[in-house]
């Protein structure tokens, strides 16, 4: 049925894979750990390809998992390497030990960073701290893009950033535009149906 064809189809975006760009999840492509998630991609260089997964909330605080950091600020999961390694994304431009994935993204902490998110001394700075990281061989992506497991999209720090993870992926498909909207319908676990 030519109609069914063309809504299982996954169309890919113009966007090139580079740092600063996000991998969305297609819908029709039920991985367990992957599932309709965000991915900031915060390297791509090379045989070193990393991202951060950004909406993957985790029932502790930062507290309560990392020593020495005063923060009831959530925590996430940022990928399945390296489990127990802490990052921070934030928005935060003259952290010395950060690295800038994008305008207005940063990657990395210092301890003046971490201060002054403990004593909330800027309340505009946004920030997400992430235990993990999700990490591709060379050629393992780019697969992964042609088997139609992902689609790139040009992430905005209000998206990076956005308050309610639970609905990050449906915002990320909203800004991908009209050929993606029917993705919003599709069953979060369509294997179950």
């Amino acid at each position: 049925m030519p109609f069914e064809k063309d809504l299982l189809a996954v169309k890919q975006t113009e966007f090139e894979l580079a740092p600063g760009r996000i991998l969305i999840s297609v819908p029709y492509y039920n991985d367990t750990f992957f599932n309709r998630s965000v991915v900031l991609l915060t390297d791509y260089e090379g045989d070193h390809i990393a991202g951060l997964i950004l909406n993957r909330r985790i029932p502790y605080t930062v507290r309560q998992l990392v020593d020495g950091i005063h923060s009831d600020a959530s925590m996430y999961l940022g990928g399945p390497v390296l489990p127990t390694a802490l990052f921070l994304l934030h928005t935060f431009d003259s952290c010395k030990d950060a690295a800038r994935v994008s305008p207005g993204i940063y990657v990395g902490y210092d301890q003046i960073l971490l201060s002054l998110i403990e004593h909330n001394a800027i309340p505009t700075l946004k920030y997400r701290f992430l235990m993990g990281y999700a990490g591709w061989s060379p050629g393992q992506l780019e697969d992964e893009i042609a088997r139609n497991m992902w689609v790139v999209g040009n992430p905005t720090p209000e998206l990076v950033f956005h308050p309610e993870t639970d609905k990050m992926w449906s915002k990320a498909v909203q800004v991908l535009g009209r050929d993606y909207q029917h993705w919003l319908n599709v069953p979060e676990y369509i294997n179950l149906n």
